[in-house]
């Protein structure tokens, strides 16, 4: 199974030159991220922003002419802040789950997919067959995540164990306090390899999927006209030209971040 599986369907648009995406209306945006999540928004060792969705949605606002301010906040602030207007949108939706907020949001076509899997530490030596992978009775789960998918029923398992981070889930995994994590595939792959376990550790099932999407205010929108289109339009730029998938890549290649 690969881990970064898109990534998606390609919608047919035609290009015209680049000035059809400029906007130079547009006042700098503030958009929201929920805190630290690495790979994708977090503060680097230079104290500088990077990560997966912030290099993406960097990329996509330059070639509008689009310019925003980053501002981390616990989820729950974020959608007050939205709700009383003090934030014109999400950088992303990776770390963002409240589902009523993201119903009154405009919100793009999808940058990519992220998949939620289980994931096991892996046998040794394997001796072949469906035996090799023992039962999860016991997972590791992450704290404040949405499990909310159709085939996820979290009550079969046998008192979950949650941890606010997806490096304790990796750690749990390998000291084997847990039969198996549920995880989304690159965070937990991310750190996984950051502690060089990233060979001692296996997907062996996908829970779900969900879009990670830029989300606006109606307001923004309302106020630019033609700002949906051409964020649209840049992303299906950017993914015609493999900008999204090998930034993925790039931050899972061992010695780049």
């Amino acid at each position: 199974m690969s881990l970064l599986k898109p990534l998606l369907l390609l919608f047919s648009i035609g290009w015209g030159t680049m000035s059809h995406l400029v906007s130079a209306e547009v006042l700098p945006l503030k958009l929201a991220a929920a805190e630290d999540v690495e790979p994708y928004v977090y503060h680097q060792a230079d104290g500088n922003i990077g990560g997966i969705d912030f290099d993406i949605v960097r990329e996509i606002m330059s070639r509008l002419e689009v310019e925003f301010r980053l501002l981390s906040f616990p989820r729950p602030r974020i959608s007050l802040m939205l709700q009383q207007g003090f934030l014109d949108g999400l950088l992303t939706t990776t770390a963002y789950n409240d589902q009523g907020t993201l119903g009154d949001m405009w919100l793009s076509d999808p940058l990519y997919i992220s998949t939620v899997s289980t994931i096991v530490r892996k046998d040794p030596p394997p001796t072949g067959g469906a035996s090799d992978v023992l039962p999860c009775i016991k997972a590791g789960i992450l704290r404040d995540f949405s499990y909310r998918f159709p085939n996820l029923d979290l009550s079969r398992f046998k008192n979950p164990i949650e941890v606010d981070s997806a490096e304790q889930l990796v750690k749990l995994t390998m000291y084997g306090r847990v039969d198996c994590a549920i995880s989304e595939d690159v965070t937990f792959m991310y750190q996984a390899r950051r502690l060089d376990y990233f060979n001692d550790l296996k997907i062996v099932e996908e829970i779900g999927t969900r879009s990670i999407v830029i989300a606006l205010t109606r307001r923004i929108i309302e106020q630019n006209p033609g700002l949906d289109r051409r964020i649209n339009q840049a992303i299906e730029q950017v993914r015609e030209e493999d900008f999204i998938d090998n930034t993925i890549i790039d931050y899972l290649t061992p010695e780049t971040h």
